[in-house]
């Protein structure tokens, strides 16, 4: 082996560490806030019909990745906050997100959630309305009863958890704005405003504050992290839209083959792939756009994403995650990093680089 095959071994041994490392964090996060969740919700749903308290626990009991917890604790963690109140707030916290999952399902009929049908689909639309109904409640409840904070902190996180309802809502309501828009009109400049408001607020820039928060780290920390946390979101959202293109069923993405395309979504992957694959290809892509949703087949799915792989508008995106992550990483590593121990800073640039290689 020569040199540069060597060094290329070692980094390549070293970044499989840092994100092992990263993995075994998330992990650990995840069990511990679904222990909170389960607790919490046999407690508070025991008394309820049984159809109903199946379709209120159907998404919190299929446990998701918990990233959105996950950065809660990094950051609870970092600036040395009380962990066993912190794993309270983020389990509160993934509950937002699974009833935010639910109402996204309704709104976009979507067809898979985590590998299984969508509460909808399962339940019927009244019953999950009305679940969602409930849940949504469960989240206040939960963090007032449950977390039992200090009445100061309360209304503090009370706040961010309202900020982060307003704002993703906002973002939800551009999004459904966009699938009017002819898709060739659609740029890139659109699909970052919506997001910003939608996946980079609620997944990154929330949860970093409300760590923060939890913390007591200070208003410019706070600031600081929720910015990060946006800058990472932004980066999140484009691999999402990249591994949507690249599930081609089997189960391991949890979403049916072409999600995006059934649900009308504009993405960055349809920007580039419009932008550069030939002309044949860009009316079809189109014309397979023009067609309802619910009306597009599993041959327009691949037609697409067929397209965008031969494009190489894929290739494109993933550097855009990857210079999206550098950006949120030396942004991180400016301001926040010099504030908190070294082993808080490395782990959460590791989990940072876990996000940018994940591959479902």
């Amino acid at each position: 082996m020569d040199i540069g095959a060597l060094a290329r071994a070692v980094v390549s041994a070293e970044s499989s560490a840092q994100r092992g490392r990263a993995r075994e964090y998330l992990e650990a996060c995840r069990d511990r806030v679904f222990i909170h969740i389960r607790r919490y919700l046999e407690a508070r749903t025991a008394v309820l019909p049984r159809g109903l308290r199946a379709c209120l626990v159907e998404y919190p009991y299929r446990r998701g990745k918990a990233v959105r917890p996950t950065f809660i604790m990094l950051f609870n963690d970092a600036f040395g906050g009380e962990r066993r109140r912190a794993f309270k707030v983020a389990a509160a916290y993934q509950l937002l997100e699974d009833w935010g999952l639910g109402r996204d399902d309704i709104l976009d009929s979507a067809l898979l959630r985590r590998g299984k049908p969508a509460l909808h689909r399962l339940y019927g639309l009244p019953a999950a309305l009305n679940a969602l109904d409930l849940l949504h409640a469960c989240v206040g409840d939960m963090l007032y009863e449950y977390c039992a904070l200090p009445q100061r902190l309360h209304r503090r996180l009370h706040r961010a958890f309202m900020d982060a309802t307003a704002v993703t809502l906002s973002g939800q309501h551009l999004d459904l704005q966009t699938r009017a828009v002819p898709l060739e009109r659609f740029t890139a400049e659109r699909y970052f405003a919506v997001v910003g408001m939608k996946t980079a607020h609620y997944t990154g820039a929330c949860p970093c504050r409300i760590g923060a928060i939890l913390a007591g780290a200070g208003p410019r920390v706070e600031r600081d992290a929720a910015e990060f946390g946006r800058r990472l979101g932004l980066a999140f959202q484009v691999l999402d839209d990249v591994l949507d293109v690249e599930n081609t069923g089997g189960g391991r993405f949890g979403k049916a083959p072409g999600n995006d395309l059934y649900e009308g979504k504009r993405t960055l992957v349809l920007v580039e792939t419009l932008r550069r694959c030939p002309a044949v290809r860009r009316r079809g892509i189109l014309a397979v756009y023009r067609k309802p949703i619910g009306s597009r087949t599993r041959a327009d799915a691949d037609f697409v994403q067929t397209a965008a792989r031969e494009s190489g508008a894929l290739a494109r995106c993933r550097e855009t995650v990857r210079e999206r992550t550098d950006d949120a990483v030396r942004f991180f590593r400016r301001r926040l990093a010099p504030r908190m121990p070294a082993s808080d800073a490395r782990r959460i640039a590791e989990f940072a680089e876990l996000l940018a290689s994940r591959s479902h």
